[in-house]
Parts: structure tokens; C-alpha cells; sequence
């Protein structure tokens, strides 16, 4: 019997935010350990620029994002409206990461999970998780 999980690493919602290499190293162990467990992993990863769901979203919308041989460089970002705590902000916050609709796809691509584990690097990146969970549930 397949024991399916899906792991996924959410979306930064920020004011800022540029990729230095940020991995959800934690988590990423813990896929290892589950497959070598006998578990089948699927990893969604709102934060990887290099999806190539999200290169033909990026060259079909004419998108082109300062990125770095070494793999570090700037996020896709999605304007959002401001949380009320942070209205006084002078900066645009929004959404880091790939396009609700390329979450969607990929969550529909993968098979049904028998439990979620989402991660999160930043304690007030929650709306990131909150938004992730949303989703799977509506999965």
C-alpha cells in the first residue's frame, strides 16, 4: 500500500524579499527520512523559480526576474493589499513565490495525500502557511 504525503514550502508574504539560497532545510530532512521510510514524497515548493510550470508563466507574461548563476536572486512578487497592523508601512507588500495557479496545478498533479506538512522559515510568514492550507483543504 502506497502511503502518499505532500510537503510543502509556502510563499513569503512580505514587504522584501530576495532568494539567498533559502531552503526549507528542515523539512527537506524530513522528506529523506520519510522515503527512506517507505512513504512516497511529493514536494511542492511555492519559492522555486526554476518550476518549469513557473518559466513558461514567466515567458509567456514577458516576466523576467534578475536571477544569479549561483541560483540566488529575486522572487516572483504578487501585489497585495496591506494588512491593517501594517497599513502605515510606506512599502508594497505581497505574495513571494509562484502564482496561485501554478500551486493549484501542481497540487492537482500530485497524488492524494494521506496527511500535509507545511513548513514555514519565518514565524510572520504565517500568511503564507495559512494561504497553503487554504488551498489543500479546498484540494
Amino acid at each position: 500500500m502506497r502511503r502518499d504525503l505532500l510537503l510543502i514550502n509556502p510563499w513569503i508574504y512580505d514587504f522584501a524579499a530576495y532568494d539567498l539560497w533559502i531552503k526549507p532545510l528542515g523539512l527537506l530532512y524530513l522528506a529523506s527520512l520519510l522515503r527512506e521510510n517507505g512513504y512516497q514524497v511529493t514536494y511542492l515548493d511555492c519559492l522555486n523559480m526554476s518550476d518549469p510550470l513557473m518559466q513558461e508563466y514567466m515567458a509567456r507574461h514577458h516576466i523576467h526576474l534578475r536571477r544569479k548563476p549561483d541560483g540566488s536572486g529575486q522572487f516572483f512578487k504578487t501585489f497585495l493589499k496591506k494588512p491593517d497592523p501594517v497599513q502605515d508601512i510606506p512599502r508594497r507588500y505581497g505574495r513571494y513565490g509562484i502564482p496561485i495557479d501554478i500551486f493549484n496545478q501542481r497540487l492537482r498533479q500530485a497524488p492524494r495525500p494521506e496527511a500535509v506538512l507545511i513548513t514555514s522559515m519565518m514565524t510572520y510568514w504565517y500568511p503564507g502557511v495559512a494561504k497553503a492550507i487554504e488551498l489543500v483543504r479546498d484540494y
